[in-house]
């Protein structure tokens, strides 16, 4: 099955271990298994510094040995267990193979602030140990490639020539509206209209921006509800209590922590729309998940939301919770357009990442 040379060795082992499905973790294993499927790559995971098959499968050793030629393509959130990367990547190339990483973002180097000293620190060392080392980047947007080009120009960092392209991600998850609904997501999904936010609470996502916007609308008489779909995150202690505390919580006011994907199938297709506030992000999944649903999207006006949207979704500026209160005043008084995102299948997006890491297609190059 695997013949064709060079191989493409697929990492998974942040998502073998954390055992996690959201973000991250659900990109990685859809683009793993549909591209063990169509045979264009072998998903491994690292363990006792050796690479070994993630999928079980009688004709294929269960140890991955590096061959001539290998390619390492990392996806997985390679940051999270950093030491065990580098001996990988000096055995690829040693034996005349390359390694690929595939950027999600760099938003704890260029806001550590919003994140925990221990994840922004690890940011700061992988950049030279794995992201710099590798032999070309493959970003998730447009908007994160040049992210990562105008960090590694302004930091001086970087070869000349280094490969630098972006891919597009795909939107139809699967298990996505299969199985049934909790109780609780089909009294929300049916009782009065609702925005729903989608995302780990964390300071970026601007979940209290939302909330700010909605409790202008409740002190003006208008009934509607506001949704939040993540699991708790960090830096957000003082939200979370107020969360708890609302007097709207369990009314008009929900967090749904341990949602599931019936769970968020359905809120997506009968939410009057989404609201993202947003400060930074490396791709925006939910706003292409809301687009299959038929879901309007309200974001706060940052370039990779109208990378990932266009002129289809309605944009607020950063921050501001009265532009976002008038946003959502005017589509409960009329549900906007759906937004629409062009459909890219997980499948399509499997082909065109690996074809390119394969192909070395890059859009740019440093210099």
């Amino acid at each position: 099955m695997f013949t064709k040379r060079p191989r493409l060795l697929f990492d998974m082992t942040s998502a073998l271990r954390s055992g996690k499905n959201t973000g991250i973790q659900r990109v990685v294993r859809e683009i793993a298994r549909h591209g063990w499927e169509m045979g264009l790559c072998i998903p491994v995971a690292i363990h006792e510094g050796a690479l070994h098959l993630y999928y079980s499968n009688p004709g294929v050793a269960e140890t991955i040995a590096i061959e001539a030629g290998d390619m390492f393509i990392m996806l997985d959130a390679s940051w999270n267990h950093l030491y065990e990367y580098p001996p990988i990547i000096e055995e690829v190339k040693a034996k005349g193979g390359a390694t690929i990483l595939c950027l999600h973002d760099i938003l704890p180097i260029l806001y550590p602030a919003a994140f925990s000293p221990p994840i922004a620190q690890r940011f700061q060392e992988w950049m030279p140990k794995v992201v710099l080392t590798s032999d070309g980047v493959i970003a998730n947007s447009r908007a994160t490639a040049e992210s990562l080009r105008d960090y590694l120009v302004a930091s001086g960092q970087g070869k000349e020539g280094f490969p630098i392209g972006w891919w597009r991600l795909g939107d139809d998850f699967s298990g996505s509206g299969t199985g049934e609904a909790s109780a609780q997501a089909q009294r929300i999904a049916h009782g009065r209209p609702y925005f729903l936010s989608v995302g780990t609470i964390e300071p970026r996502k601007g979940h209290p921006i939302v909330l700010d916007a909605m409790e202008k609308l409740w002190a003006e008489g208008l009934d509607a509800a506001y949704v939040i779909v993540g699991g708790k995150g960090w830096g957000m202690r003082h939200f979370e209590r107020r969360l708890s505390r609302h007097p709207e919580f369990g009314k008009r006011l929900f967090w749904l922590a341990n949602a599931g994907d019936a769970d968020l199938a359905l809120l997506y297709r009968h939410a009057r729309a989404l609201a993202l506030a947003s400060v930074a992000e490396g791709f925006g999944l939910p706003i292409v998940e809301a687009a299959r649903s038929g879901t309007p999207v309200i974001a706060t006006d940052i370039p990779v939301f109208r990378e990932a949207a266009g002129e289809t979704a309605t944009y607020f500026p950063l921050l501001d919770s009265d532009a976002l209160a008038a946003r959502m005043r005017e589509a409960l008084i009329a549900r906007p357009h759906p937004t629409t995102v062009a459909p890219m299948s997980w499948r399509d997006s499997a082909a065109q990442l690996l074809t390119m890491a394969r192909d070395g297609s890059y859009q740019m190059r440093l210099g």
